[in-house]
């Protein structure tokens, strides 16, 4: 089979499809050039290139998208793939390709976020949702990462069924396998990455400082950037607490990650996250909250407590500091889904599924 897989966003997670998918077909990748830089490594990105058809188009300033879109569908064309394949994400660039391939090849898209996180990204996605309705309109199959998101999705009146479920595969910090691994600091956990207001860092710093007046030694690393930085950066000052900030590089990253307990997402709202991703491949458990696909991803690879619960949060820490079999137990379930349920060859499979069941039709 021949497929086009577009992600001018989510390269990472497109990059280790396609190098799946490239086992058994000949595969097409077209990603954006910034974001490939910032996601991917450059040694995986070489060897990328080897494995597959690898275009890389400018980054999708607003300027460049009705442009972007052309050269996707430019690089389509000459292909002549099965079927396309792309990732939806808050531009005009992918509603605009749709509109531009008008029907003459099977079209996917992942959709990444069935319903937009509240603050910046809510936003971003009213910007731009004429041009969401038109990428899932004219798409022949729709995917999200977990079962509890196809009602989600179908909410926004997609038809149920052209929806289909595949999980979110572990990342790897821009790399083809799990980084290197890193003895573990036991009294520290981390939060990484943007920090907007959706992703409850209010929660998990009252959390904190529920541990401490319980005498934990625990400490919390937040390593990233993001608005909700300044607006807690007097409480990130206070003992116990240590901020990296700043956009980090991936290598640095998945050392933080790699050689902490545990990460901790203390969402308020979300559909699924590359946090929980990211941590697995680093061969790390998760505390998160039971707010969209987020119990799905973890399995019985971290423990879940309620959105909006300090009291919970702090418990489920206290827990990982005070149980060291229960963090083993984790441990060793992180190996399992990682190696199973969320390994890219399986992730291949179940995406080359949908392939077959829209080529057939």
């Amino acid at each position: 089979m021949q497929i086009a897989l577009i992600a001018t966003h989510h390269c990472d997670y497109a990059a280790n499809l396609a190098r799946a998918l490239a086992k058994r077909h000949r595969v097409l990748l077209v990603l954006s050039a910034r974001s490939a830089r910032r996601q991917i490594a450059a040694e995986a990105l070489a060897s990328l290139g080897e494995a597959v058809t690898l275009k890389i188009v400018p980054h999708h300033y607003a300027p460049l998208q009705p442009l972007i879109a052309w050269l996707c569908a430019r690089h389509i064309r000459r292909f002549k793939p099965d079927v396309v394949h792309v990732q939806e994400h808050p531009t005009r660039s992918m509603g605009l390709l749709a509109r531009r391939l008008g029907g003459r090849f099977p079209l996917i898209t992942t959709v990444h976020d069935p319903r937009s996180h509240s603050g910046n990204d809510s936003r971003a996605a009213q910007r731009f949702q004429s041009y969401y309705e038109a990428l899932r309109r004219l798409s022949d199959r729709l995917v999200v990462h977990g079962e509890s998101l196809v009602a989600m999705l179908a909410d926004t009146g997609v038809e149920r069924g052209r929806i289909r479920s595949i999980m979110h595969g572990a990342l790897f910090f821009g790399r083809a396998h799990p980084p290197e691994k890193q003895p573990v600091q036991r009294d520290r956990v981390i939060f990484f990455g943007r920090a907007e207001a959706y992703k409850g860092l209010d929660t998990l710093l009252a959390a904190q400082a529920l541990w401490r007046a319980r005498g934990s030694a625990m400490r919390l690393l937040v390593a990233g950037t993001g608005p909700e930085i300044d607006a807690h950066r007097d409480d990130l000052s206070r003992e116990g607490i240590e901020l990296n900030e700043g956009r980090i590089p991936q290598d640095e990253l998945a050392r933080l990650v790699g050689s902490s307990l545990a990460a901790v997402l203390p969402y308020r709202d979300a559909t699924q996250s590359g946090v929980i991703a990211s941590a697995f491949g680093a061969g790390r458990p998760v505390v998160a909250t039971d707010v969209g696909a987020l119990a799905e991803a973890v399995g019985e690879a971290g423990l879940i407590v309620p959105p909006r619960d300090p009291e919970a949060l702090a418990a489920a820490v206290l827990r990982l500091e005070r149980e060291p079999e229960l963090v083993g137990r984790l441990e060793s379930e992180v190996e399992t889904r990682v190696s199973g349920p969320l390994g890219w060859d399986r992730i291949a499979a179940d995406t080359e599924a949908v392939y077959k069941e829209l080529t057939a039709e």
